[in-house]
C-alpha cells in the first residue's frame, strides 16, 4: 500500500501529539539537570575562589606581621649596635684645636714619577723608614689581618730589596743604638712590646724586653727612638685595644679622645721604665734631637707637636715643661723626623676632620662613629689630594718652612728626609712615595 503526501503529514502530526510533550519534557529536565550542574560549579568555583582569597589575605597578612616584626628587631638591633652597645673606650669631651692658616711656605708636591718611588713587591703598607749607612730601611708588612700579620725590616737602594727580619704581628716602628743594636716596637693581638734585636743575630733572634707597665700589658705601641746615651724612648698611643692593630688604635683615639697616651724611657743598663709624658690624646710619634737633649712627641688628637726635656718625667702635655713644636696643625700628626739641619718633618696621619671637630663636644655622635665600625671609620679619615701629607717647621721657632703635598692617601704613616730627598710610607701602599726639598 503507497502512502501519499497527505498520509504522511498526517502521520507527522499524530506522532508530534503523541510524543512531542515527552521529547520536550525529557529536554527540559536535561536542561535544569545541565543548569543546577552548572550553578553548582560555579558556587563551587566561588567558594574555592573565597577561600583562595581568605587563605591568601592571611597568607599576606601574617607575613606583614612577620615582615613588621623582622623590621622592628632589625631596628632594635641597630639601635642597640649603635647607641647603646657597650664600647670599650668610652668618648671624652674636648675643646677642638684652632687650624693654621696658610702660612705662604714653600710648597711641594710628591713625586709622580715612578722612578722616585720605590717598589717593595709584595707587601701593602709601611709603618716606619730610617737611613742608616746609605741605605734605607722599612718596616712593611703583608696587609693580613693582625693575627695573622707577618712584617719584615726590609733594605732597599732603590734597585732592590732585601727583608733581613721579620716578626709576628705589626711592626711599628724601629732605630738603632750605637752598637748597631736594632730596638723595634711590635703589636700583636696580645698587646705591645718593645724589642731588641743583636746587631750580630739580625732576622735570627727577636728579644722582648718590656711587654708591660706596672703589671698591665702595654697597649699600640707607636714608636721608638734610641737616645746616644742608650736610652729608649716610646710612646703608647693610649689605652685601646689592640686586636686590630696600631692604625684601628689610633682611629678609636681620634674618636674617643681620652688623653691616656704616654711616652715611656727604658735604661737597658738598670732595665729600668720610667714615664716621661702623659696625657696625650694619641701618642702617634716621637723624635729626639741630635743632642739627645730634646724629646718631640706627635699629639694626635689635638694636632700638635709637643717638646719637652728628654731628661724630665711624669710630665703633662700642655703642663708645665712641656711646650709646644708645633700646634694648629692643618692634619693630624703622626711619625716625625729631623734632618741634618735640625727642622722637624711632620707626617699628617689623615687630614683635618670638619665632622670630627665639630662634634667634640657631642660624645653621643662620636660614640656611634666608633661602634660603627672600621668601614665607616676609614671612610671618615683619609687623606686627600689636596690636603698637606707632611710638614716641615722649624722646632726652635715653630715657623712653617714647607709643606709636602701630592696624592691622595688611606694614611701616611712614615717620613725620613735623606739630603735633598724625603721618603714617604703608606698605609696600603707597597712602595715607597718620594718627594725632593
Amino acid at each position: 500500500m503507497r502512502i501519499g503526501l497527505v498520509e504522511f503529514l498526517l502521520i507527522l502530526a499524530i506522532a508530534s501529539l503523541t510524543v512531542g510533550p515527552q521529547v520536550a519534557l525529557f529536554v527540559d529536565r536535561w536542561m535544569r539537570r545541565a543548569n543546577r550542574a552548572s550553578a553548582q560549579a560555579a558556587r563551587r568555583r566561588a567558594e574555592y575562589a573565597a577561600q583562595a582569597a581568605a587563605e591568601r589575605d592571611a597568607l599576606l597578612k601574617r607575613f606583614r606581621t612577620a615582615s613588621t616584626v623582622f623590621g622592628v628587631c632589625i631596628l632594635l638591633a641597630l639601635v642597640y649596635a649603635l647607641v647603646l652597645r657597650p664600647i670599650d673606650t668610652p668618648p671624652q669631651r674636648y675643646k677642638a684645636p684652632e687650624t693654621r692658616q696658610d702660612t705662604g711656605a714653600a710648597q711641594t708636591a710628591l713625586s709622580t714619577d715612578s722612578k722616585d718611588s720605590w717598589d717593595l713587591g709584595e707587601y701593602q703598607g709601611v709603618d716606619c723608614i730610617r737611613e742608616q749607612d746609605g741605605l734605607v730601611y722599612a718596616a712593611a708588612y703583608n696587609g693580613a689581618a693582625l693575627k695573622k700579620r707577618t712584617s719584615d725590616l726590609v733594605r732597599t737602594d732603590g734597585g732592590h730589596y732585601a727583608a733581613i727580619l721579620s716578626v709576628e704581628g705589626e711592626l711599628t716602628g724601629f732605630d738603632f743604638d750605637q752598637n748597631g743594636d736594632l730596638w723595634l716596637t711590635v703589636v700583636t693581638t696580645s698587646g705591645g712590646a718593645l724589642c731588641r734585636a743583636r746587631h750580630d743575630s739580625w732576622g735570627a733572634a727577636v728579644e722582648q724586653v718590656v711587654t708591660q707597665i706596672d703589671g698591665a700589658p702595654l697597649g699600640a705601641i707607636s714608636a721608638v727612638e734610641v737616645g746616644p746615651d742608650g736610652k729608649v724612648y716610646f710612646t703608647v698611643v693610649g689605652d685601646e685595644p689592640v686586636d686590630n692593630g696600631l692604625e684601628s688604635a689610633l682611629r678609636t683615639e681620634l674618636l674617643a679622645h681620652t688623653g691616656t697616651g704616654w711616652v715611656y724611657v727604658y735604661d737597658p743598663a738598670d732595665r729600668s721604665v720610667q714615664r716621661v709624658l702623659g696625657g696625650v690624646a694619641g701618642a702617634s710619634g716621637l723624635a729626639l734631637s741630635a743632642d739627645g737633649e730634646t724629646l718631640y712627641v706627635s699629639d694626635l688628637g689635638s694636632r700638635c707637636v709637643w717638646s719637652v726635656d728628654a731628661a724630665a718625667r711624669e710630665l703633662t702635655a700642655g703642663g708645665r715643661d712641656c711646650g709646644s713644636a708645633a700646634d694648629s696643625l692643618p692634619g693630624y700628626p703622626g711619625a716625625l723626623a729631623l734632618d741634618e739641619d735640625g727642622a722637624l718633618y711632620i707626617s699628617f696621619r689623615w687630614s683635618r676632620s670638619d665632622w670630627l671637630e665639630q662634634n667634640a663636644d657631642s660624645t653621643f655622635l662620636r660614640g656611634v662613629a666608633l661602634r660603627a665600625g672600621q668601614n665607616l671609620q676609614q671612610k671618615l679619615f683619609r687623606m686627600t689630594a689636596d690636603a698637606p701629607c707632611a710638614a716641615v717647621v722649624d722646632p726652635a721657632t715653630g715657623a712653617w718652612k714647607r709643606t709636602i703635598t701630592g696624592r691622595a692617601m688611606n694614611s701616611c704613616a712614615a717620613a725620613c728626609p735623606v739630603g735633598s730627598k724625603v721618603y714617604f710610607g703608606a698605609v696600603g701602599s707597597a712602595r715607597l712615595l718620594q718627594a725632593r726639598v
